[in-house]
C-alpha cells in the first residue's frame, strides 16, 4: 500500500483522526507522518510520559503480597529455614527440596509456567519418551477443556491421546522385537 500523502513511498503507519466528529483514515509513510505531525498542534504528547509513569507507579505499589511470606519451615537435615533460602536463593541440602516443596513449586510455576521440566528430550521428537511427554501434555489440556466445558475440543484432544498411545504401543513392540533378535 502506498502513502496517501505522497504516493511515492510505501505506507507503514495507519493514522485515524477525528475532526468535528468526522473520522479520517490515512495511510502514511514515516516521512509524511513527520510533516503531518507538525500540522497537528492540538495533540499534546508531552503528558504521555506522566500518564505512563502513573500506571507503572500504581502497578508497583499495588504489587500482590508475596505468596508464602508467612511460610516457616526448617529442613531437619541441615537446619536451614525458609527465610535463609529466600535471602540467598540456595538450598542447603537435598532434603531442603522436600521441606520447602510447596513454595518452590509455586515459584517455579510462576516463573516458568510449570513445575515439571518439559524441555528437550534426547532421541528426537519420535522417541518413546517424547511421545509420553506429549500424551501427558494432552492429558493436562483435556482436563482443562473438560473443566471449561469445551467438550468438542476435549473430544479432539481425547482422539489425539488415543492416536499417540497407539503409536507408543507400536514403538514399544518394535523395540521389544528388535531387542529379542
Amino acid at each position: 500500500m502506498m502513502c496517501d500523502e505522497c504516493g511515492v513511498r510505501p505506507a507503514n503507519i495507519h493514522l485515524t483522526t477525528f475532526t468535528n466528529g468526522e473520522k479520517q483514515d490515512k495511510n502514511l509513510c514515516a516521512t509524511c507522518l513527520t510533516k503531518y505531525k507538525m500540522n497537528l498542534s492540538s495533540i499534546d504528547l508531552t503528558n504521555l510520559a506522566g500518564i505512563l509513569g502513573g500506571f507503572i507507579e500504581k502497578a508497583l505499589t499495588n504489587k500482590k503480597e508475596e505468596p508464602y511470606s508467612d511460610f516457616s519451615a526448617t529442613c531437619e537435615t541441615c537446619g536451614m529455614d525458609y527465610s535463609q533460602f529466600k535471602r540467598n536463593g540456595m538450598l542447603g541440602c537435598a532434603d531442603c527440596y522436600k521441606a520447602f516443596r510447596e513454595p518452590i513449586e509455586e515459584m517455579l510455576t510462576r516463573m516458568h509456567g510449570n513445575a515439571q521440566h518439559v524441555g528437550r528430550v534426547p532421541g528426537g521428537v519420535n522417541s518413546q519418551v517424547s511421545l509420553r511427554l506429549q500424551i501427558d501434555k494432552l492429558k493436562q489440556q483435556l482436563t482443562r477443556a473438560i473443566s471449561e466445558e469445551e467438550y468438542e475440543a476435549a473430544a479432539t484432544i481425547r482422539d489425539q491421546i488415543r492416536a499417540l498411545t497407539n503409536e507408543l504401543k507400536v514403538k514399544s513392540e518394535v523395540g521389544e522385537g528388535a531387542a529379542n533378535e
